[in-house]
């Protein structure tokens, strides 16, 4: 394998490896479904394999200079484009490091599951897609692959077919579903104004763009779908639902990896087509804040362990979205540090909720619970698991000596710099925010840590201990979630020598210069923000988490009683959403509909009675004028004849008629007609025109037809003098 067609193989592999364990799994199950489950997880751990190596070959690639662009031309009529740069390849390493871990894991909790070979296959074809993402070259190929990757994954979201999970899947559908018709419609407004799709010419394109306007429009969109993706508020309802009820291992690659898709998005709107525009920095960072208050406040007080670390994941998301607006709403320098706060903390947030959702697996498959109050002490006795959240825990809590807090760090840097260089009132409020997010996540990481590791165990808990015994997860997904886990701490140790090269690798991903060097992060300016954070989350975590969520509050190694104060609270999609598209919007729309069906139908009915006034009038001028002739030219005809006055004027035309076939069947050899034949004819159509004149005139569906017959010659028209 060499040279550009390796990014072919990359995206490829994982849906051939799909499709193998597919065709494997149905022929060999019914003969002997053991020998097939070795076998489909045999070609299913192979093929993760493989695909991790070559995104680590194309990361040492990257690393030495060797770059690679691959077109694949005809491909949905405008063809598909592949390219690598430092951020590209290091999230295809992270993301096929992501799915090995996780895929080893869920061999051990699928194990005695339904359904197995569904979750393999889709889970391969959804890595195949988000390769794809990643690794586009230009925004139509990003759609494509971003569709393929939301609708693969909605079966991850179905997977356990529970009614809570069919409920959370519509959601995950509808929003995917909603978001990529928004993109797509970005797309086509981003091509018509800026000319060009491409990523990397994206930047010069909207530079040079007339309108500013279709710009906005354009990008409004595109914010759209990739927030949406994202968990960006008020668009994130599908997270806190989707999450808990996905397995485990599903809900550690929607958290950490699928959600980075949309945020990888929203990085190119705010690094390549909105750079330096104040404006449009500052909706992203009230929508980030937005998001990170929401999704803290709401983690605060559940008690259900997966919702907890859903809604954390819509909190963490907030953090990077804010660095992102900060970038373009940058006025002075420090866009380095705010673009590599925004880098790593996306790659600290994969590595943190890999460790974090696979380690609340372990719990629900031991304790087949999520509840605080049932699952309290499942981490006593079990130092090994207790180490790993204890890590990601102070990690994502932003505690010095972890990679966390060098991310976070940068992220606040960024905001000071901002408010310092003149960014107005607006910045120093999101800098008090931004820290008060930061303590509320360290208070419900507490809770989260206390409740697993350091209460009296449950008598669920205990039930499962005897049920189970000492085993109680599989030997190589944790020895990868600890590998994850040393370099959470080293890379937060020494961060000048980890950290500060990888934000400078992946600084490409925008037009803003990279990471040179990082601030002084255990000097005092840093340790100070921490420090604040920190003082917040104590509070919070005594007097306002213990007393709200604790029926009554007791010491520590007590045994309390949680109640989720987080459902007290109405969701936006009960709240807002659903009464809007089904009760509001289709009672306006009905209320709409019925106007103008009144409307029209009263319009239709005065266009008749003008219609029927005009017809009587001309009809009485013609009967005028027949009399007159009756009266003088004709009137001694009909006498003689005995025949009507229509008669009188349709004989003559019948009469011609026959002179006329007489020729033509004299010249061409035919036999004659009879001579009454074209007298007979011209009469029948002329009262059968009369008949159907009669009834069209007084059918309204022929005013109607007409007006659509109309409409699709204008839609022609319209289609045929398209540029």
């Amino acid at each position: 394998m060499s040279g550009d067609m390796i990014l072919l193989w990359l995206v490829l592999l994982p849906l051939a490896g799909g499709l193998v364990s597919c065709a494997l799994g149905l022929f060999l199950n019914k003969r002997d479904p053991k020998a097939s489950d070795l076998l489909v997880k045999g070609v299913v751990a192979v093929t993760l394999t493989a695909v991790f190596a070559v995104a680590v070959s194309l990361v040492l690639g990257e690393a030495g200079g060797t770059g690679y662009s691959l077109s694949v031309p005809r491909v949905c009529g405008v063809g598909l484009g592949f390219e690598t740069d430092g951020f590209r390849v290091m999230y295809a390493a992270v993301t096929t490091f992501a799915w090995l871990t996780t895929t080893l894991f869920f061999f051990w909790y699928g194990a005695g599951e339904e359904h197995q070979l569904r979750y393999y296959v889709v889970s391969l074809i959804t890595l195949s897609c988000t390769l794809g993402v990643f690794l586009a070259a230009d925004l139509f190929t990003l759609f494509v692959f971003f569709e393929g990757m939301s609708l693969a994954s909605y079966v991850w979201v179905v997977q356990e077919q529970t009614k809570e999970a069919v409920e959370a899947s519509k959601t995950y559908l509808a929003v995917s579903v909603i978001g990529g018709l928004v993109l797509l419609m970005g797309i086509l407004l981003l091509w018509h104004t800026a000319g060009t799709l491409r990523i990397s010419e994206l930047y010069w394109a909207c530079v040079a763009a007339n309108s500013r306007p279709e710009l906005y429009a354009a990008g409004g969109c595109l914010l759209f779908g990739f927030g949406a993706k994202a968990g960006c508020w008020p668009l994130h309802i599908w997270l806190p639902k989707a999450h808990p009820e996905a397995p485990a291992s599903a809900s550690a690659l929607l958290s950490g990896i699928l959600t980075k898709t949309g945020v990888f998005g929203v990085m190119i709107l705010c690094g390549r087509i909105f750079v330096a525009d104040i404006t449009w920095g500052r909706l992203i960072t009230l929508l980030g804040v937005a998001t990170m208050l929401i999704g803290a406040v709401r983690a605060l007080f559940s008690i259900d362990i997966k919702h907890m670390l859903a809604c954390s994941s819509v909190s963490q998301i907030g953090f990077i979205l804010t660095g992102a607006g900060v970038v373009c709403a940058m006025t002075g320098g420090g866009y380095a540090f705010a673009i590599g706060g925004c880098i790593l903390h996306m790659l600290n947030h994969s590595f943190f909720k890999l460790i974090l959702f696979l380690s609340a697996g372990i719990v629900v498959k031991r304790v087949h619970s999520r509840d605080l109050n049932k699952v309290r002490g499942v981490g006593r006795n079990k130092p090994w698991l207790m180490i790993l959240v204890m890590i990601a825990s102070l990690g994502i809590a932003g505690i010095p000596g972890f990679s966390g807090y060098v991310s976070k760090t940068l992220l606040h840097e960024a905001i000071v710099h901002c408010r310092e260089a003149g960014g107005g009132t607006g910045f120093a409020v999101a800098e008090y925010l931004f820290l008060a997010a930061g303590g509320c996540t360290l208070a419900y990481m507490t809770k989260f840590f206390v409740v697993l590791f350091l209460r009296k165990p449950s008598e669920e808990v205990i039930a499962a201990d005897i049920r189970c015994g000492k085993s109680y997860a599989p030997i190589v997904p944790m020895v990868l979630m600890s590998i994850v886990a040393v370099f959470i701490f080293v890379a937060g140790t020494i961060p000048e020598v980890i950290l500060r090269p990888i934000g400078t690798f992946a600084a490409p991903l925008t037009e803003y210069p990279p990471l040179r060097a990082l601030p002084e992060v255990f000097g005092w300016e840093c340790i100070e923000g921490s420090l604040i954070s920190i003082s917040i989350g104590v509070v919070l975590f005594f007097f306002a988490v213990r007393p709200a969520v604790m029926k009554k509050r007791v010491p520590l190694r007590e045994t309390p009683e949680y109640v989720d104060r987080a459902l007290a609270v109405p969701e936006l999609e009960n709240a807002v959403y659903r009464p809007i598209l089904l009760s509001v919007l289709p009672t306006v729309g009905g209320t709409l509909m019925k106007g103008i069906e009144t409307g029209t139908e009263e319009l239709a009915k005065g266009v008749f009675v003008i219609a029927k006034s005009v017809l009587t009038l001309l009809d009485k001028i013609v009967d005028a004028l027949m009399l007159l002739l009756r009266r003088t030219i004709l009137r001694p005809v009909c006498e003689q004849r005995n025949i009507s006055l229509g008669e009188a004027v349709s004989n003559p035309i019948g009469h011609v008629g026959n002179v006329f076939r007489r020729l033509w069947n004299a010249t061409f050899g035919r036999k004659h007609p009879k001579q009454g034949d074209c007298v007979e004819a011209v009469n029948r159509a002329r009262e059968n025109v009369a008949s159907s004149v009669r009834l069209v005139s007084r059918s309204l569906s022929y005013g109607l037809m007409a007006f659509c017959i109309g409409l699709i010659i204008l839609l022609v028209y319209i289609l045929l003098n398209l540029q």
